[in-house]
């Protein structure tokens, strides 16, 4: 009855976007929980000495990091996303700006499609309460920033086969991707901790396992790679035709901006960078500059309904 009750709640609410059809079968998403739990668990234990060099994290992020370890270690459940930490660093909460990113997709691609993207293989235990609301409001503040690169740049998200993304949050942008187009490999560059917890959610929702972390030699299929960051390192083996990063790049160290830099996107020919103007780690108009130095093509464009945020959107 609270089951029937809720969705009801949520379908006058305008949130009756997720159709049985696309969820993964309960039972068999919280087995997928439950063992991607425990593996990441013991993945993050056997690392959780390493330290960091500490001129690629910013104080404030090793700050949520020691607040939401504890939650990780001994009490992370399917409904993570009401964790206080959780929902305030990695959760759009944006009403007013959620209600026109979802009129738009709604009208650019169908509401029928949009319910696909952000339903297909989504564990029915995420979305109880708060959850469900959260969810659909990240997934379409995702699905948005996808869209908005798709008009200008008239590239499609679904024809690229390789993406990286910098700082994947729980991984929900890796999920929206994957359930556009046919991605074969898909990596993300992500402090430990939340490394583990996108492993968690990532195995939950995506079928066949095909997720590891990049050092696990034994699943050589995964098609969604983990890669924690401990070091500048990665640049002789990261590579994807998609670069993205919404909000994290800008709220990184310079040190790792110019790692970034320097490793020329690894490899990408499209950028899609979402940022804020008050808080991000280049001066103003110089990564413009450097990039219609070496022969991109760059949109800037604000993002009207979140004030001092723009869009970089390139390609070469």
């Amino acid at each position: 009855m609270k089951n029937i009750i809720s969705r009801l709640k949520s379908a006058l609410a305008g949130y009756n976007f997720f159709q049985e059809k696309q969820l993964c079968e309960r039972e068999s998403a919280v087995h997928r929980f439950k063992s991607a739990m425990s593996e990441a668990r013991k993945y993050y234990s056997e690392r959780r000495q390493l330290r960091i060099a500490p001129e690629l994290i910013h104080e404030s992020w090793q700050q949520n990091i020691s607040s939401l370890e504890s939650y990780f270690v001994n009490a992370m459940n399917e409904n993570f996303m009401s964790n206080e930490v959780i929902n305030g660093t990695m959760v759009f909460t944006n009403r007013e700006a959620h209600k026109l990113e979802l009129k738009y997709i709604s009208e650019t691609i169908g509401k029928k499609t949009v319910e696909e993207i952000i339903s297909k293989n989504l564990n029915s235990a995420f979305l109880s309460g708060k959850s469900r609301r959260s969810t659909l409001i990240n997934s379409t503040h995702h699905l948005y920033h996808l869209m908005q690169f798709e008009q200008k740049t008239g590239r499609k998200i679904g024809s690229f086969e390789s993406v990286v993304e910098f700082g994947g949050v729980y991984g929900n942008m890796a999920h929206i991707v994957r359930n556009i187009g046919a991605c074969k490999t898909y990596s993300i560059v992500d402090l430990l901790l939340f490394s583990c917890i996108q492993y968690v959610f990532l195995n939950t929702v995506t079928v066949n396992g095909r997720v590891a972390f990049y050092d696990e030699k034994a699943k050589r299929d995964a098609k969604i790679l983990l890669h924690p960051l401990f070091h500048a390192d990665l640049s002789t083996t990261l590579r994807g035709e998609l670069f993205l990063s919404t909000w994290a790049l800008s709220e990184s160290t310079r040190a790792t901006y110019e790692w970034v830099m320097s490793c020329d996107w690894f490899g990408a020919t499209s950028l899609l960078l979402a940022y804020n103007d008050l808080w991000k780690p280049w001066q103003e108009g110089e990564l413009e500059e450097a990039l219609t130095n070496n022969g991109w093509q760059v949109v800037k464009e604000a993002i009207p309904f979140l004030p001092e945020s723009f869009y970089l959107f390139a390609t070469r």
